[in-house]
This record gives structure tokens, C-alpha cells and sequence, in this order.
């Protein structure tokens, strides 16, 4: 074989250039004939393994004929003495060889050079029925047109020439190409468009150009073999003494080999001159477990140790030690005193069981310690505070090794660690971004890997002192089938590319294999990945486990040979943990939901959004996880390199996303002030960092703590199903109703710095200042006397003494520590050394506001319901007090809203930004002396705020208000463009509407605006002739599996579904899109993922479905609290039905005589929506006062009544407040219209400014509004029939009761309220107050 691919003339050579050829059905199907007959003797047998499995005629290239139809003499080669060796060699290895692959690469060739030799190959076809121009030729079968191939090795020298004019030679080695210059090649230019329309879409086409993927960073070209990467004992012997840095631990299980063992993993400094580490791992031997028992009142120490010792030898604990100390307790254990007690301390080896604790002791009150882990006794009695150097004697070198590490130790006893004091920087870690691309199997049922990328970062700063560099990179790929190899010239054309490292596989367990063997050799101690533990680490241990792969394990440190057990059909979290063991795991999906907020997570949306460049100059449209690869994809080096380099640029892409979020240094940041495994800051254990926190903190202090809590997972999954999520036990913080509506003048936001924390150390919120005990629900603040402790007393120590006030001492530490760096941050010049600052800042801060969450989660260890709610208790007070406060610093301000630890003052200033800081500093200064901890201070200040309800709003925020106040940012809180389950297009009209609402001036009438907006848009919408298919996605994450989704409402699931059953990767937490089209009545039924729409002709966009249920709801809500919007004129502006319905309304029953809808309303007075607008008032005809007529505000309090009227009584809709009888409604209606034509009269007189107009169409809106009770403002259409009965039981205008019965008899019959029609009249003269002088005076 090595003969026959390596024969290349000059001549053959240059056949291997540009030429072109096409074939039509009939020699398609004669080459098909050659290739049976050529494989006629031959077994179907599997290519050999590695690199070599494949084998491609690269680069075949066939000539086009002469244009002068001559037929080329051609002149039988002479055959070598070993023709018949090479023909019987041939035969047996064409089963390796994909002949299908062979013909396309024959006919798809470029177009050749006019000066080039034709070569006619029409002879090849005769014996077939193929004829050549002259209808002459020799008959050769295809074994002798492939001997002929191969037999030009042989040719004499002088028959050069013409064998290449015979035979079209196809390059078979893996030789150096010589690609184009790629500056000389023109490029299609860049972000170019094309919109088009398809036949029977209402929905633009937008054809966007493939950009071609371009590597712009250099990547590393000299790539290291594994024997570099060799593990090799790095120490000739063992020092007595060594400098080790640890950052991860396991903890060895009782019941496992080497019991009561802890392993530490980290580097081992093995040449401290040049400062050289390498990694190791630390078996520490002989590890204790403590268990501390309470002796029960009246019990001997005898009894005591008695007890103790018969429950030791039932659970074959032989060795232990017992002695008696006295320890502090303060926390909810009933019966526990919370002062000093003398305790009994178990002391027994950990190799052996933990000590039961089943309660009903005769001796022993209460047994502590019993669950706790050796691991966690480890840390706390070290004091190991997170990642840090540990200086380690009588170290003995491993000879059974149980890691992946480069060097191992046992060490004796846990006393021989010590905490190394020292300054001494870490050392530098070496980090692997890995990225991988799986889909489906021909079954649709297993996820197969088809390809992997790493990126190496060598010398990578844990601190973030400096930004790192790809040290080394490498892609492996390998054929998606037998029938399907890769081009043999992969390799040589990604290098040509600048893309190193590629190296091809035949199949899966090839390229998990040397997947596997990387790792090992390349020995990362940090693994990054996007949604790594989700789905990276669960398909390796699958893929693995299904292959037999022998060193799966390398994926972390610990050398396990038994694949763990699966539950169900995956691996669960806990158990891909444990698989990195070792090794930390940088999930940036899961931290950048922790530390950045956005709406889409996935990491090429991220990248966007943070501006993160990869190695490539776009993205490309290959995506890891979610394109699903076929074979023509990967046949060619020019399809598949885009691939494999898009694979690792993702790879380098999340490597940066983890190094914008600082991810790295913060989480050891955070563990360095917890005290707990960085593995476990990186997973987010937010509560684990607070109870290492305590625990260290009470430890110290002599304290006996509280055991970890179980789950009862059966009674959250009861609460589950009654409730959908179990509530808080306690009120949490105070939300203040707002005073919606447009804002003009400044608002001044307020806000407690760290409420709880300083609410904490205000009132001494603690474990061991509050007596309480399982009864207690409402703590109340400790008493002076209460924050000593009877021992300190007794000792003459002062007060607070140093077993009280625990909990805010440890807060006060994080804020005066945050407090500190802060100040050195303001004299910080250095970039580098300003931006570890930073780090140190958020981490103390992060800490400090999380100390509040251990007290009120029910399942952390520290969890004290009476102290939390305390805690909120005293923040509702102090906003309540704030509140009231305010109006007298100022009677002309009032605060707007408030939420939990913040305020919002209409300061009613309009132009001057030195008068609302001067304001805010007032108010602050004011509250601030009610205080010692508490701390009000100014959050910002807006310049312009629409608020809508609660947590809902959107300002102009003014960036630079200490200075000038000209630089402003608009700032949007819960409203719905920020959502991802509203489509593009509602984004970007609601956005478009929110500018001109935030950004209005004098001169510009909002609603003129909105109204004509919002018409063209619903023009454009019906037209299909603007909008491309991508503005009417929606994107909703699945939460669980789609097959999980029941009954109806979840058309993503639906649409998740399908993409299943053709066979893409779902996975949980993916955004499905979908688009609702024309069809069914139901929603589910109406969903389509894009590409189905895209793929389909008969399917059409639903644009009235999107006009009522995406654009009108979002557009309504923006404008329903400004002054004379009315929704009836947005819906007939869209020309859709008013008040439509949308799919997120509740859905109700059609109860027309339910009179409990007290939301047929806007749910505030009319007062409040028009603040300007003047009341009707009438004399009563009756008790002579002067009362006001308010239907709205009557029909809202009868609705809210729990008494119902008797379906046929009087219902008397004007009466007066005061005697309760009722008033004429002809003396009503002329009231009302002197009282209209008042206001017109105004109107004239003020000269029919900006302010007049909108002054008069706020009060004919608020009139009509007023008596267009039948139509009931946003009322469905269930709670409208409920009003036209009740509008039905009034007295008509010709004086006669309308009641049910008559409703039955008449069902046509609606009297006609004078009133309404009053306002109506008027209401509709507005336009008539205007005249136009553009269409006067137009011309033609």
C-alpha cells in the first residue's frame, strides 16, 4: 500500500491541479456497475484504527474535454512483471475504501486552466454502453482502470506524459498542499443581506452570506507529544519538610478501601529556587472523628462513659477515647442550655462507622457530631480557610497510587500539616477549556461524541493578576459512519489555516480514548467548560461507560477503575462531582447565572452580549451541541475545518466568558473567607460558604455546633403538588403600593447599604443574644444585659463579652474589612492591582449580604426562624419610619414607592440636579441619626420615570449626578421587553414606545405618537412586506424534560418535542424558538420552530394572534397610566377586537350574574389615573348638599361587597352619598353639560397651549370613563355581560326599571345613559377643536 500511494511524476503532479467535469445518470450509474464488479470478491471488513482508518482519493481531478471533439490518442501503458501482485493487493483492500466517496470527489472539480491537458476517460465507459465521440475504445474493466492507477509507480520514464493523459491520478498521501493566497482571493463582502419574499408567506425572508471563519489570534504551532506530558516522580526521595498548595480535598468513605483517609490535592513545590510546582496528591492517614454528647441532669460521669462504651462496642467501634470538656451552645437543639455545659468528647479513628444517633439515651440528653464528616472535621480543627500553602513533614512517597498526579504522598497523621503564614503568591495553574459536539444516534436515543477541542492555558494567575495565553490546543474529530471517512488532508489543511492540533479518528472509542489520554497528559488543575457539569461531564461518563474507555477517570485526579452506577438513564450531578474530583470545575453556565444577569445563557449569546472575542474573526454557523453534522459536512477539509475551528474557538470562548465574570479569583476569593472547598464555591454552594463561615467562627470560640440538616424530599414534593412552591413561614420586606404614572420632575432613589447585615449589627441580631426556644414565632430585640454571658459576668468582663454578638461581630469584620479596601481603591493606580481590589470588595460584600440567608433557609444548619424574622420585622420598621420622615424634611415631596431597602421621592424639581443632590443629602443625613449601623445613602436619581406597579418600571437614570447631570441611562425593571418570552418585534416596538414616553418633550403629545406608531406597525405586520421571519420568535427555556410537560399551555415543550423526533439535542435549559402560525384554534397546535416554518411553504405567520397577544398587551401596559390613554383607542388604532383577550390572561367562566369581578376597573380610584381632572359635583335635589357623582367608585365598592343584591332588585346607579336616595338623570345631564361647556370655555380663554390640550383630553377621557360603566374599561367579556345586567337594572331614560326579567324578554333592549351619552358628545369634540393648516392649505 505504501508503494502504490507514494508513486507522483512531475506529471501526475500536475494533474492533481484545477479541473472540471460533470456526469450525467447514465456514467453515474456505469460507474456504480465498476464499482460491484471491482468488490465482487471482497469482504466488507473495518478499516484500520488511528488516523489510518481511512482512506480518500484527495484531491482527484478529472480534465475537460477539448473543444475541438477530436478524440485523444491513447496508448496502453506498459504493465510491470508484479501487475498481477499489485491487482490481487488492490482487490483485498477495496472493502477499506469508500468508492461512493471516491466517485463524488471524481465528478465535483473545479474548473481547470484552458492551457491544461484533457484526458479522455470515455474508454473506461465503452463496455457499459457508453460510447465514446467516435464510438471506438478499448474495454477496461475497473480492477484494471484502478491497476492502471497504480501500476504509473512503474511506467518507463518516457510514457510519463502519456500516462497521465490516460489515467486521472489521484493523490492518496498526506503531502503538503499548496492552498491559494487568500489576500488574492476576493471575499464577499460582509453583513450583506438579502430580503425576499417566499410565495405565500406573510413574513420577509432575510437571506444572510456564510462569513468564512478567519483565525485572528496566533495559536501555538509546536505541539507537545503525550511522552512530554509523561508522569514522572519529579523528587528523588522524600524531603522532610515540603511546601504544598492545596485547593480540593476528598474525603475516603468508612466503607471503602484505606477508610478514614483524606486526600488533598494541589502542587508540590519541587524546586523552590525556580520556583517549579507540580502536582500532587496528599493521603493523610489516621484521622479522628469527634462526637460531643450532653450528659443528662443528675447522670455520673460513670453512667455517662458506661452508656457511651455499650453503644461503641454494638457499632464495632474499638478504639475511642473519652473525656470531658466544657463547650458553649446556642443554637435550637430543645432542651440544650445556651451557656457553658460540660460535655462528653468521643475521640475514635474514622476508619471506623459513625456513631448512631437514635436518640432515647438514658444517660445522654443530646448527641452532636455523629453525622458530621471527617472532611469538614478536618478543616475546621486545621483551620484550613480555603486554598493556601501547608507546610507537610515526614512525608513517605506512595507506592500504590490511587491519583492521576504526577507526584503522591502518605502522610502519618493529620498533625503533620501546619498552615504555612507566608506572603508567598500562589503558584501558576494550568487550565483546560474543553468544548465537545454530540448529537443524537441513527435511533435518536443515545448522544454519541463526534467531536472534541481543548485549549491549553499553561501559566494561568489564580489571583487575576495577569491575562494568560493559549499555551497548546487540540481538536479531535472522527467519521460519523464507516461509509463516511474523513479527508486524509485534515491535518495539512487546518494548519494551512493557522489551526494546529487536529488530529482524525475512525471512530468513537478512538477519539474517547485519546480524549481521555490528553487529559491525563496534559494534567490540568482547572477544567473549564460551558455547561460542563449539565451536559459535558454526564455525556463523557455515558460515552465512556457505553465504550469501556479504560481511563475515564482522567477527567479528574482520583485513578478509578470502576465506572460509578447509573440512576435511571444519566449520571446526577452529585456523581459527575465526583468524577472531577481533583480537578476544579468552571462552569461558566452556571456561574454567569450566578454572576451576570441576561436573558439567554448560552455561551455564543453570551460572548455577544459581554463582547468577548474567540480566536475567529465571526461565529460562523456551526454551534457545539445544536447543529446537527451530516456526512457531506464532513467529506471535505473545506467543510469540516470551519467546524472544527468553530469548536475551538467556543472552547477559547468560554475560557473568557470565565475570565470576564473574574470567576476564578472571586470563587477563591469567597472560599479564602468561608473556609470551605473551592470545588464547592465554584458549584455554588452559597449556604455551605455561610456555614463554613460560622462554623469556623464558633469553633474558635469553644462552641458546639449544630449538625446538618436532611431533606425530607417526600414532604417537598407534598408541598410541591398542594401549593406549586412552599411560602415563607414569616413577612418578609415591606413593598409600598406606588403612585403609578409618568414622572417628569426628578425622582431621588434612597437606599439602606446592606439592610440585613446592618440591621444585624444594629440590634445585635444573634444565636446567643435572643432567648427563644421551638414555640417562639416573634423574637424581640436583646436587652442590654442579655449580650454577656453568665461566665464573663461572673468574671468582671466587660459587656459585650466574647461569646455574645458572634453573628454581627463576624459582619462587622466583612464591612470594615469591604470598608477598607474601598479606601485603598480610591488611591489605587495601578489597573492591575485596582482590579484585585475589585475582586476583594465583591467578595466581601457578596459575603456579607448572604449572612442574612442562613437564618431564614429552612434547611441550612444555622436556621433560626425567630432571629429572621426579627430581622425583616426591624427593616419594615425602618422603611415605614423613612417614609414618614420624609414629608417633613419637605411638605412639597412625596415618596412614589418603596421596596424592601428602598424609596423613591418625587422631588418636584425639573431642571436643577444641585437641588436634588442638596435634597438627598438632607434626607440622608436626617435618617442616618436615628442609627449607628443603619445607613441610608443616595442610589442615583432619575431624570424621568415611568411606574408602572410593583417591581415594574423604567427611568432615564442620570450617570453623572454628582457632577453636571447630563449623561442619562435608561434603566428598565420587570417589564416585559425584558423578557425573552416576548418576541423580537414586541421588544423592539414596546422599546421604541418607552423612548419616546421617557424622552418626551414640551412640544410632542406621547399619545399622538403611540397611536400613530403603533397603526403603522400593525400595517406593516398584516402586509408581510417589512418584518423578516426572526422578529416573530419567542424563546422559552425548558425547565424539565418536554415529555414531563402535561395538559395544555406549553407550545415550546410541544415544539421540543417534535425536535426530538428529529433526532436535535434537547436538552433542560435550552431556549426552544417557536413561531405561532395560521391553523388550529389551540396554541400548542399552532407552534412551529423556526426552521419548520422556514422549510414549509403552507405554513404562514398568525400576525393576528401576535398583533393581540404580543404587541397590544405590552403597549397597553406602558400607556395605561398616562394621562388620557384609553385602550379603546390603541385597539382600533391596530384594528383589533377591543379589549381582546390574551393567552396570558386567567382563564374564567362565563358567570354573568357573579357580581364578586371587582376588576372590571383599572384596580385604582379614577382620582389617581386623572389627578388633574375636575369631579362632578351636584346639589342633592334632596338633602341640598353638595355631593359628588362617582358611579366608578360605587359600582368598584358594590362589587367588592360580600353582600349580592337579589338578582331582580332596583338597582339605583346615581344616588346621592349622603341621604342615599337617588337623582333625577335629566337635573344629572344638565349639570353635566354646563359643567362640560365651562371647561371648553377655559380651553379658549388659555390660549389652546400644549398644556391646555392635554389638560381637556384628560378631562373628557376621565368623564367618559366616569359613565362608561356597561363598557368596563379592559373588562372581558364574561365581566362585561355581569355590568349589562347590572346597566340593565337601571332606571332608562323614559323613566322605567329594566330588571332581568325584562333583559329575558328584550334581549336587544340597553337604555342609553344620558350621562354617557353626554360625555361621549364631547369627548368626540375634541378633534373638532383643532384645525389643520398642512391639509388646508395643500396644494395638488
Amino acid at each position: 500500500m505504501e508503494d502504490w500511494v507514494s508513486c507522483r511524476s512531475e506529471e501526475q503532479k500536475r494533474c492533481g491541479e484545477k479541473g472540471q467535469s460533470t456526469f450525467d445518470e447514465s456514467e453515474e450509474e456505469q460507474w456504480r456497475k465498476l464499482k460491484e464488479e471491482a468488490m465482487i470478491d471482497s469482504d466488507d471488513s473495518e478499516g484500520a484504527a488511528g488516523d489510518e482508518g481511512a482512506v480518500v482519493l484527495a484531491e482527484a481531478k478529472r480534465r475537460k474535454p477539448r473543444k475541438s471533439g477530436k478524440v485523444i490518442a491513447t496508448q496502453k501503458c506498459a504493465q510491470p512483471q508484479n501487475q498481477h501482485r499489485h491487482q490481487q493487493k488492490l482487490t483485498k483492500s477495496l472493502s477499506t475504501y469508500d468508492m461512493e466517496n471516491l466517485l463524488k470527489q471524481y465528478r465535483n472539480i473545479s474548473a481547470e486552466e484552458e492551457d491544461e491537458v484533457d484526458v479522455d476517460i470515455t474508454k473506461f465507459l465503452q463496455d457499459d454502453g457508453v460510447d465514446s465521440e467516435d464510438g471506438e475504445g478499448p474495454s477496461v474493466t475497473a480492477t484494471e482502470l484502478l491497476s492502471s492507477l497504480i501500476s504509473g509507480r512503474s511506467a518507463d520514464t518516457n510514457k510519463t506524459e502519456e500516462l497521465a493523459d490516460s489515467f486521472p491520478l489521484a493523490n492518496l498521501n498526506d503531502e503538503v498542499f499548496t492552498y491559494e493566497n487568500e489576500a488574492a482571493v476576493k471575499k464577499t463582502p460582509r453583513n450583506k443581506e438579502k430580503r425576499t419574499n417566499k410565495a405565500g408567506a406573510n413574513y420577509v425572508i432575510k437571506e444572510t452570506v456564510v462569513e468564512e471563519l478567519n483565525v485572528v489570534t496566533d495559536l501555538p504551532v509546536e505541539v507537545r507529544t503525550g511522552s512530554q506530558h509523561a508522569s514522572t516522580d519529579f523528587l528523588n526521595g522524600c524531603p522532610p519538610k515540603a511546601l504544598f498548595y492545596w485547593f480540593d480535598a476528598k474525603e475516603q468513605p468508612h466503607t471503602l478501601t484505606a477508610p478514614g483517609t483524606i486526600l488533598l490535592f494541589g502542587k508540590v513545590c519541587v524546586n523552590e529556587e525556580d520556583e517549579e510546582f507540580r502536582s500532587c496528591c496528599v493521603r493523610i492517614q489516621h484521622v479522628h472523628r469527634n462526637v460531643f454528647l450532653l450528659p443528662k441532669e443528675g447522670s455520673t460521669d460513670a453512667e455517662v462513659v458506661q452508656e457511651i462504651n455499650a453503644i461503641c462496642r454494638g457499632s464495632g467501634i474499638e478504639e475511642r477515647r473519652i473525656k470531658f470538656v466544657e463547650r458553649y451552645y446556642a443554637f435550637e437543639e430543645p432542651g440544650v442550655p445556651r451557656e457553658k455545659n460540660r460535655w462528653a468528647k468521643l475521640v475514635y479513628p474514622g476508619r471506623y462507622p459513625p456513631f448512631p444517633n437514635k436518640g432515647g439515651l438514658t444517660h445522654v440528653q443530646v448527641v452532636v457530631g455523629a453525622s458530621r464528616s471527617l472532611l469538614e472535621l478536618f478543616l475546621i480543627k486545621k483551620r484550613l480557610m480555603g486554598p493556601s500553602y501547608l507546610e507537610i513533614e515526614h512525608l513517605v512517597t506512595a507506592m500504590d497510587r490511587v491519583s492521576h498526579c504526577k507526584t503522591e504522598f502518605l502522610v502519618p497523621s493529620p498533625k503533620d500539616i501546619k498552615v504555612y503564614n507566608s506572603s508567598k503568591p500562589p503558584p501558576p495553574f494550568t487550565v483546560a477549556s474543553i468544548q465537545l459536539h454530540a448529537q443524537l444516534d441513527s435511533d435518536g436515543v443515545k448522544n454519541e461524541v463526534i467531536a472534541a477541542s481543548i485549549a491549553l492555558y499553561g501559566d494561568v494567575s489564580i489571583d487575576g493578576e495577569r491575562k494568560p495565553n493559549i499555551t497548546e490546543c487540540f481538536t479531535g474529530v472522527r467519521q460519523l459512519s464507516p461509509d463516511a471517512p474523513l479527508p486524509l488532508d485534515l491535518e495539512t489543511y487546518c494548519l494551512s489555516k493557522r489551526m494546529p492540533g487536529v488530529h482524525r479518528f475512525i471512530n468513537e472509542r478512538a477519539l474517547l480514548t485519546w480524549f481521555a489520554e490528553t487529559l491525563a497528559a496534559l494534567d490540568p488543575d482547572i477544567i473549564v467548560g460551558h455547561n460542563i457539569i449539565g451536559y459535558t461531564v454526564e455525556t463523557l461518563l455515558n460515552r465512556y461507560q457505553e465504550l469501556n474507555i479504560v481511563r475515564w477517570s482522567t477527567i479528574g485526579r482520583l485513578d478509578v477503575r470502576r465506572f460509578p452506577r447509573i440512576q435511571g438513564n444519566n449520571f446526577n450531578l452529585a456523581i459527575e462531582k465526583e468524577a472531577c474530583v481533583g480537578r476544579l470545575v468552571v462552569d461558566t453556565y452556571l456561574l454567569a447565572r450566578e454572576y451576570y444577569k441576561s436573558t439567554n445563557y448560552k455561551l455564543l449569546s453570551l460572548s455577544t452580549q459581554m463582547e468577548i472575542k474567540g480566536i475567529t474573526d465571526n461565529r460562523g454557523h456551526f454551534e457545539p451541541g445544536s447543529t446537527v453534522l451530516v456526512k457531506d459536512s464532513m467529506m471535505s477539509s473545506e467543510a469540516l475545518c470551519p467546524i472544527l475551528l468553530q469548536l475551538l474557538n467556543c472552547a477559547v470562548l468560554s475560557f473568557n466568558v470565565a475570565s470576564f465574570l473574574d470567576v476564578i479569583p472571586l470563587t477563591k476569593r469567597l472560599t479564602l473567607l468561608a473556609g470551605n472547598l473551592w470545588s464547592r464555591t465554584l458549584y455554588g454552594a452559597r449556604s455551605e460558604r455561610i456555614e463554613y463561615l460560622l462554623l469556623h467562627a464558633f469553633h474558635n470560640l469553644k462552641f458546639v455546633t449544630p449538625d446538618k440538616k436532611k431533606r425530607d424530599l417526600k414532604r417537598g414534593r407534598e408541598d410541591d403538588d398542594d401549593e406549586g412552591k412552599r411560602k415563607t413561614k414569616y413577612q418578609g420586606g415591606m413593598v409600598l403600593e406606588p403612585k403609578s404614572g409618568l414622572y417628569s420632575e426628578y425622582i431621588l432613589l434612597l437606599d439602606f447599604n446592606s439592610l440585613y447585615p446592618s440591621l444585624i449589627q444594629e440590634f445585635n441580631v444573634c444565636y446567643t443574644t435572643i432567648d427563644r426556644d421551638e414555640n417562639t414565632v416573634s423574637a424581640e430585640v436583646p436587652p442590654p444585659e442579655s449580650l454577656i454571658c453568665l461566665s464573663c459576668r461572673a468574671a468582671g468582663l466587660p459587656s459585650p463579652c466574647l461569646h455574645k454578638c458572634i453573628l454581627p461581630k463576624v459582619i462587622r469584620g466583612l464591612v470594615d474589612s469591604r470598608r477598607e479596601i474601598k479606601r485603598m481603591m480610591k488611591s489605587e493606580r495601578d489597573p492591575g492591582n485596582l482590579a484585585m481590589l475589585e475582586i476583594r470588595q465583591l467578595a466581601l460584600k457578596l459575603t456579607a449580604n448572604s449572612m442574612y440567608g442562613c437564618l431564614g433557609f429552612e434547611y441550612s444548619r444555622f436556621y433560626a426562624q425567630p432571629l429572621a424574622e426579627l430581622v425583616t420585622r426591624q427593616g419594615r420598621l425602618a422603611l415605614q419610619n423613612t417614609v414618614e420622615l420624609i414629608p417633613q424634611i419637605s411638605p412639597s415631596i412625596r415618596v412614589i414607592y418603596g421596596d424592601t431597602d428602598s424609596v423613591m421621592i418625587q422631588t418636584g424639581i425639573k431642571d436643577d440636579i444641585g437641588k436634588v443632590r442638596n435634597l438627598g443629602f438632607e434626607i440622608k443625613g436626617k435618617v442616618n441619626q436615628r442609627y449607628q449601623s443603619l445607613e441610608l445613602d443616595i442610589d442615583g436619581v432619575f431624570r424621568a420615570m415611568l411606574l408602572l406597579r410593583k417591581k415594574k418600571y423604567a427611568a432615564l437614570s442620570v450617570v453623572d449626578w454628582q457632577g453636571e447631570g447630563k449623561v442619562y441611562k435608561r434603566e428598565v425593571k420587570g417589564l416585559d421587553m425584558v423578557r425573552r418570552d416576548w418576541c423580537p418585534l414586541s421588544q423592539h416596538v414596546s422599546d421604541a414606545v418607552l423612548k419616546r414616553i421617557l424622552n418626551a418633550e414640551g412640544g410632542e403629545d406621547i399619545l399622538d405618537f403611540v397611536i400613530k406608531y403603533m397603526k403603522g406597525v400593525a400595517q406593516d405586520v398584516r402586509s408581510g412586506n417589512v418584518y423578516p421571519l426572526e422578529e416573530f420568535v419567542i424563546s422559552k427555556s425548558l425547565t424539565k424534560e418536554p415529555e414531563s410537560y402535561h395538559g395544555t399551555g406549553y407550545p415550546h415543550a410541544v415544539v421540543a418535542l417534535r425536535m426530538k423526533q428529529r433526532k436535535e439535542g434537547v436538552r433542560v435549559g435550552d431556549l426552544i424558538p417557536y413561531v405561532i402560525c395560521e391553523g388550529d384554534e389551540h396554541i400548542d397546535d399552532k407552534a412551529y420552530h423556526i426552521d419548520e416554518v422556514r422549510r414549509s411553504d403552507g405554513l404562514s405567520v398568525d400576525v393576528e394572534w401576535y398583533l393581540s397577544s404580543q404587541l397590544y398587551p405590552p403597549v397597553m401596559r406602558l400607556c395605561e397610566h398616562i394621562q388620557g390613554f384609553v385602550p379603546e383607542q390603541l385597539s382600533e388604532a391596530m384594528c383589533i377586537a377591543s379589549h381582546m383577550r390574551t393567552e396570558r390572561d386567567v382563564k374564567e367562566e362565563d358567570t354573568a350574574n357573579d357580581f364578586s369581578h371587582c376588576s372590571i376597573f383599572k384596580s385604582r380610584a379614577l382620582s389617581e389615573c386623572f389627578p388633574t381632572a375636575t369631579a362632578l359635583q351636584v346639589q342633592c335635589t334632596h338633602c341640598q348638599l353638595v355631593v359628588p357623582v362617582d358611579p366608578h367608585k360605587y359600582i368598584n365598592d358594590m362589587f367588592s361587597s360580600r353582600e349580592k343584591p337579589p338578582p331582580t332588585a332596583p338597582f339605583e346607579l346615581y344616588v346621592c352619598f349622603n341621604c342615599g336616595r337617588s337623582l333625577p338623570l335629566a337635573y344629572l345631564a344638565n349639570c353635566m353639560t354646563q359643567m362640560c361647556h365651562t371647561i371648553i370655555r377655559q380651553f379658549y380663554c388659555s390660549g389652546g397651549n400644549v398644556a391646555s390640550v392635554r389638560a381637556l383630553r384628560a378631562q373628557f377621557t376621565y368623564l367618559r370613563a366616569m359613565f362608561d360603566v356597561p363598557q368596563a374599561l379592559n373588562c372581558p367579556s364574561a365581566v362585561k355581560n355581569a355590568h349589562r345586567v347590572l346597566s340593565l337594572r337601571c332606571l332608562g331614560t323614559d323613566r322605567k326599571l329594566y330588571t332581568l326579567a325584562d333583559v329575558e324578554r328584550f334581549p336587544d333592549v340597553e337604555p342609553v345613559d344620558p350621562l354617557l351619552a353626554c360625555a361621549e358628545s364631547f369627548y368626540r369634540r375634541i378633534d373638532h377643536l383643532f384645525v389643520s393648516l398642512d391639509k388646508l392649505f395643500d396644494t395638488p
